[in-house]
């Protein structure tokens, strides 16, 4: 698959961006997410993820973490192996789960109830088909177990100019049984995106074609969301939404499964 990120950035940037990086703070209220996800074992779908080092630091708390992507190669990771390492802290202190390969809403080689909590960062609106998603992750953690969503505001991306995605639309979809090969959005994509913010993609026709493949690449943002639409998911599968955060890029929410707390 052909590289779809822009060019690397040079030495010096790369140096301006570790030291943002260190003297940068964690989101306030951190402390009650890790309270909530402390010592517990989970899933990552999407993942590893730069905001849970660091902004909502998650990864050091954990009890364990394992991680699944939709593919052996992607954008974001590069190339992955089944059953190899997954590592989402690096370093003297590194931690490492176990990697899975399979999609985001058909997960039926892992088993009902195996984890405390799932993550999700800046996943879920590039998945056709979101509520089927999420209700696949939900079989995974047991009762009383967490569900952490971050997605993306989009003002801070390349959605600025789109909607936020009608409730009724996203129930249609699961309804439908909408998958990966779904374009229904390419045209509003096309029409709404910020190709300032996309230098590679820079126009219509470069877009087109990225979108075409997208079953290969999953880059494109499907559904665009704001909190009520996210405290709709959440209430849709009968969740108690616990925590709610937003970042000048992102809206977070933790929100707990009936039942008693692992």
């Amino acid at each position: 698959m052909e590289n779809l990120l822009p060019a690397a950035p040079g030495p010096m940037a790369r140096f301006v961006g570790r030291l943002r990086r260190a003297l940068r703070r964690p989101l306030p209220g951190y402390r009650d997410y890790q309270a909530l996800l402390r010592g517990k074992r989970g899933l990552e779908v999407g993942g590893p993820s730069k905001l849970f080092r660091r902004d909502l630091p998650i990864y050091r708390v954990v009890g364990g973490l394992d991680g699944v992507n939709f593919s052996a190669s992607t954008v974001w990771q590069g190339r992955i192996d089944e059953g190899r390492p997954y590592v989402y802290l690096k370093g003297l202190n590194g931690r490492t789960g176990r990697q899975f390969i399979c999609d985001a809403t058909d997960l039926g080689r892992l088993p009902a109830a195996s984890y405390d909590f799932v993550l999700s960062c800046n996943n879920l609106e590039h998945i056709a088909n979101p509520l089927k998603a999420v209700g696949e992750w939900l079989r995974l953690i047991r009762p009383g177990g967490c569900l952490l969503l971050v997605l993306p505001r989009r003002e801070s991306n390349f959605d600025r100019h789109r909607e936020i995605t009608a409730w009724p639309h996203l129930l249609e979809d699961l309804a439908r049984d909408i998958d990966e090969h779904d374009q229904t959005h390419v045209e509003e994509i096309l029409e709404r995106h910020d190709y300032t913010a996309t230098p590679e993609t820079p126009d219509r026709a470069s877009l087109r074609a990225r979108a075409l493949r997208n079953f290969e690449n999953r880059c494109l943002h499907h559904h665009v969301f704001d909190l009520p639409l996210i405290e709709q998911v959440n209430a849709h599968f009968g969740l108690q939404t616990l925590l709610r955060s937003e970042t000048s890029s992102d809206w977070i929410t933790l929100a707990r499964k009936p039942g008693a707390a692992p």
